[in-house]
């Protein structure tokens, strides 16, 4: 079984959902980039003022996802 991370970026502020959707579109561009596959993506509401992006990965990417796309949080799912 491969482990999973799901990685957030955060946005906040009036404009954070659109932000975060917005966000959402250049994290698919990357993947598709650099070839790599995604369990799930999506745009998930904290608050009013809260929303973020995020990815679920396979564990490998870990490293290169930290150095190069630098994530507000990220866990095991």
């Amino acid at each position: 079984m491969n482990k999973k991370i799901k990685f957030i970026w955060d946005f906040y502020g009036n404009d954070s959902e659109k932000t975060a959707n917005h966000s959402l579109i250049h994290l698919h561009n990357f993947l598709i980039k650099n070839d790599i596959d995604v369990y799930s993506k999506g745009v998930l509401k904290e608050s009013d003022n809260h929303f973020y992006s995020y990815l679920i990965l396979n564990i490998e990417h870990l490293n290169f996802i930290k150095e190069k796309l630098k994530p507000n949080r990220a866990f095991y799912v």
